[in-house]
């Protein structure tokens, strides 16, 4: 489902114009850029689009979480409770910030369980972080809810799901704040990058900030004799990144309704083998870049898999997904029951995630990519049925 996939012509125009300004730095010569700031226009069209009041780009998603914990005051020993089902870039940016993770439970969306959420919370949480996890929202009507009884900020980590929304509303746009990933796998790419949306003006003064080791931005003086609001770091996009996200979001629509498409016509093919797809929370909301069954049983799963195999599209049990759980990260339960800033965490071992691991050991997944030919997707089909025959 890599970006690349649907790069042409366009992307290489908006890379050579500015390749040949030789206007690469996103802040600062305003005499010679004729008006033209590629990353300014990006985020504004992220944020019309979106809705959000304001959106900053940065140089990835990893760099979106830490800017947005740190923009919203995260300091060391703080706890954020987040999900045990994600990339190991969301547990990163928590111990980037010196906090420490905090794993709630999934429920059968594969989202993290606001119910769980709620068990955890004490008075060290500083944050709620709900993932939205290949293609799906979490159920954020409840995160708000939480949010809003124990005045704690959620901030929506959308990495996954850029264009995904739940009831008609972005994902990235429904909490305090929320990160998006164009990173080489996502839907849409720009090689590197990532965006933060939010609607919070103060907030979003302070994550501009941080990205840019504290400059205080203006287009009325040259960049060397920006004010600063204290120290930061560099996470800044340049302007070919600025210049592919253009591009991007104008092909997010036909890049969405390819995958849309693909996947209605697989469920719609095996709708009667009793095989039963991922619940979701907002369904007309997916992106669409996963098929996702949920089996009876983890031995069902199993089964399942070999079936799938054999016919030729080996599906993937999501348990033992090295790159989205957690417990397959050593180094996070290295973590576990540590001293850190005065804060004892608490264990990361698998025991610890058992609800979890009930339901993504009988998950199983089949990835997309967005141009898919009629034989790739026929392979697809066939494989289910098989592996319904064999598990159900």
């Amino acid at each position: 489902m890599a970006g690349a996939e649907i790069f042409d012509n366009a992307e290489i125009k908006a890379m050579a114009d500015v390749i040949e300004r030789k206007m690469i730095h996103r802040y600062g010569s305003h005499a010679m850029r004729n008006g033209q700031y590629r990353v300014d226009e990006f985020e504004e069209k992220a944020a019309a689009m979106t809705g959000a009041k304001y959106a900053l780009g940065v140089s990835n998603g990893t760099a979106a979480l830490i800017v947005a914990l740190k923009g919203i005051g995260i300091k060391p020993g703080d706890e954020i409770i987040t999900t045990p089902f994600t990339f190991i870039a969301t547990i990163e940016a928590i111990v980037a910030c010196d906090a420490i993770p905090i794993l709630g439970d999934i429920d059968e969306t594969l989202s993290l369980d606001a119910a769980s959420v709620e068990k955890l919370i004490t008075l060290k949480t500083k944050a709620i972080m709900p993932v939205h996890m290949f293609g799906v929202a979490a159920d954020m009507d409840k995160f708000a809810e939480l949010g809003k009884k124990y005045g704690i900020p959620i901030i929506e980590d959308a990495c996954e799901v850029v264009g995904g929304t739940y009831k008609e509303r972005y994902l990235g746009t429904l909490g305090t704040c929320g990160t998006w990933s164009f990173d080489p796998n996502k839907t849409l790419t720009v090689g590197e990058g990532g965006i933060i949306l939010t609607d919070d003006e103060a907030l979003y003064r302070k994550m501009e900030y941080y990205h840019d080791h504290g400059h205080v931005h203006s287009k009325e003086h040259d960049r060397g004799a920006d004010a600063k609001s204290g120290l930061g770091v560099n996470y800044r996009l340049s302007e070919i990144q600025g210049a592919l996200g253009l591009v991007a979001l104008d092909k997010m629509p036909m890049a969405l309704g390819r995958l849309r498409a693909t996947k209605k016509k697989i469920l719609d093919a095996v709708a009667e083998t009793g095989i039963t797809p991922r619940p979701m929370n907002d369904g007309e909301g997916d992106t669409a870049t996963h098929v996702i069954f949920l089996l009876p049983t983890a031995e069902a799963a199993k089964k399942f898999a070999a079936a799938t195999k054999e016919a030729g599209s080996p599906c993937g049990i999501i348990a033992e997904n090295t790159w989205h759980y957690a417990k397959h990260w050593q180094a996070l339960e290295d973590m576990g029951e540590q001293e850190f800033f005065g804060t004892k965490t608490p264990s990361y071992a698998l025991e610890t995630m058992a609800k979890s691991d009930a339901i993504l050991s009988r998950a199983v997944m089949f990835g997309l990519n967005i141009i898919m030919d009629d034989a790739s997707v026929e392979k697809i089909i066939t494989a289910i049925k098989a592996g319904a025959k064999a598990a159900l």
